[in-house]
């Protein structure tokens, strides 16, 4: 009897062992827990061996990352300037420096008859007109010589057009007037004193006097 059992173990003890590794390789990676099962032959008795599969998977992941940048911009503001046209004024006359002392006496004749009146109604746009023809006659004549030629005409030229359009706000009574005739003031202080530095002469505007503000 003794001797039975144990040739019955010594069968199944190969057989069992058998059994578990065709058992073990036969299980799922997937799967974490396996449970095996052997009944002992003609004992009655069942073995249950538990064995957990960790199952352990890599992965790699891919991030996408919105980078948003701040820029400063400085506008460098645009400025439109409307000159004055100037029309080419040029002279073939040869300089007469008698003609041309006359013409810049009279120009300092009409400032100071225009000082003295309002710069609006038919009065000042007569006296603004007669202005005018000084500054066309000059620039009908030569120039003096040891001034640039083409910015002496140029300057006559511009004086004239604002003259002519002071004259036309005048008959107005435009305000313009007014503050037109300042910039030509100035603008002729600045060309006698062009004058004086080729001729070795002194024409010098009158001191500024207030004008009246009667109107017509």
């Amino acid at each position: 009897m003794h001797r039975a059992r144990a040739t019955a173990a010594a069968v199944l003890g190969p057989a069992l062992a058998l059994a578990l590794a065709v058992s073990v390789s036969a299980c799922s990676s997937g799967n974490p827990s396996v449970e095996l099962s052997q009944a002992a032959q003609g004992a009655g008795v069942r073995d249950t061996v538990s064995v957990t599969v960790t199952d352990t998977q890599t992965v790699t992941q891919t991030a996408t990352v919105a980078v948003t940048s701040t820029v400063t911009v400085r506008a460098t503001p645009t400025v439109t300037v409307t000159m004055l046209p100037r029309p080419a004024l040029t002279s073939t006359s040869v300089f007469n420096r008698a003609t041309a002392l006359n013409g810049y006496a009279a120009l300092l004749s009409d400032i100071r008859t225009l000082d003295g009146i309002p710069l609006n109604g038919n009065t000042a746009a007569v006296r603004l007109d007669t202005l005018a023809r000084h500054f066309a006659a000059l620039g009908a004549g030569g120039s003096p010589p040891g001034l640039d030629a083409p910015t002496y005409y140029a300057r006559l030229s511009s004086l004239r057009l604002f003259t002519d359009a002071a004259v036309r706000e005048a008959e107005a009574a435009s305000p313009q007037a007014a503050a037109r005739y300042a910039v030509i003031r100035q603008e002729t202080g600045t060309f006698l004193a062009l004058v004086n530095g080729a001729l070795s002469t002194t024409f010098t505007l009158p001191a500024p006097t207030p004008a009246p503000t009667t109107s017509r």
